[in-house]
């Protein structure tokens, strides 16, 4: 009985996360999770145990809002019923826990350029012995959580407000326009692919952002997304910060274990002869979208739309790539457009404000022309 209870109370928040209630096909989702996670087999399990696994179920629905965002994180809070399809390959990283965290490293050449004064890095951040944590005098960051694909990459970060000032930051910051943060240098945290050749161009690390989801009491939980990088596992993820003129590398940890389900649909290139660009393949994971091919100017005119097999439609686009969907709803939460530099290669990659079910995707609509899905 003992141990039972403390499997399941591993999962119990130490403090209330307020949320919206769920649904009660969400809630009977956390029930059968609570029960597996306990390792509860209902069939085989003496009775004692049974009734305990109930009550305790019970007591999860009555507080499930809490309850959820501490066992399925911050995904679910996000993105509704549809976070189980990643639920497997979200990564969380214990505080207590020791991980592979490291920082920048630089060859001879730059150590003594950094030395000399002709080549400028940003201060290094003291960083935690255990979990992934760091701190500087104005804030501890502390990741969260963190799911990524070959080209999409998620990440929530707890920020912990050290002086004052900074507690003032946090509390203005969701409520300040984008062009006043980036105008007064507020605070912004990226997280950004450090491996490779190639990592410090756009092609390597697509569009990356920030988003305050929460703010208490000096405490705030951020958003870090790449929309159409690349990422493979073992990749090294650097996080660094920016803050009134000041610059902090935090740590870099390995890319996580992948999303890896996808479709890859070869689009009919006839479709744009004539034209200055030209898709020739779209992939679609449970989180995003993403067209590839060659060309220029123009290609911010494309147009996707899905179908599922229910009816359901939604587009990505408007032209000029101006829609913006809220959480939670068929549509689009980012796009990210990207050109290679070096050849005529384009990709252009949007993320997926309510994830996708593969398998209830019926078409998809690029440029006008529709591509059935067996």
């Amino acid at each position: 009985m003992k141990t039972s209870w403390d499997k399941l109370m591993r999962y119990a928040p130490e403090r209330e996360y307020p949320l919206a209630p769920l649904q009660l096909d969400e809630a009977a989702r956390i029930v059968e999770q609570t029960m597996q996670k306990a390792g509860i087999k209902t069939k085989k399990t003496a009775r004692p145990i049974r009734a305990a696994a109930l009550a305790a179920a019970i007591a999860a629905l009555l507080c499930v809002s809490a309850f959820a965002a501490f066992r399925l994180g911050w995904f679910d809070r996000l993105f509704g019923g549809s976070a189980a399809l990643v639920e497997s390959k979200v990564t969380a990283y214990d505080e207590t826990a020791q991980y592979d965290v490291t920082l920048p490293s630089y060859t001879e050449e730059e150590q003594a350029m950094i030395a000399e004064g002709t080549m400028q890095v940003p201060e290094q951040a003291e960083v935690a012995e255990t979990g992934v944590s760091a701190k500087t005098d104005e804030f501890v960051f502390t990741l969260d959580s963190m799911l990524a694909s070959k080209d999409t990459l998620y990440a929530v970060l707890r920020i912990e407000a050290r002086t004052q000032e900074a507690e003032q930051e946090l509390a203005v910051w969701r409520e300040t326009s984008f062009l006043d943060r980036e105008r007064n240098g507020a605070l912004l945290v990226l997280a950004q692919n450090n491996t490779g050749e190639g990592h410090e161009r756009e092609w390597k690390n697509g569009g990356m952002g920030m988003d305050i989801l929460e703010v208490d009491d000096g405490t705030a939980y951020a958003l870090l997304t790449n929309n159409g990088g690349e990422f493979a596992p073992g990749d090294l993820i650097l996080f660094d910060m920016s803050y009134h003129g000041e610059n902090f590398d935090l740590f870099e940890v390995p890319v996580p274990e992948q999303l890896e389900e996808e479709l890859t649909i070869s689009l009919d290139t006839s479709r744009y002869a004539g034209k200055s660009y030209c898709w020739d393949t779209a992939t679609i994971t449970p989180i995003s979208f993403r067209l590839d091919g060659s060309g220029g100017v123009g290609h911010d005119e494309t147009t996707v739309t899905l179908m599922l097999k229910d009816g359901t439609s939604f587009s990505l686009t408007t032209p000029g790539n101006g829609a913006y969907a809220p959480y939670g709803t068929y549509g689009a939460l980012g796009f990210s457009g990207t050109g290679s530099g070096g050849d005529s290669r384009i990709k252009d990659n949007w993320r997926f404000s309510r994830l996708l079910d593969l398998n209830e995707l019926a078409s998809i609509t690029v440029d006008g022309v529709t591509y059935p899905l067996e």
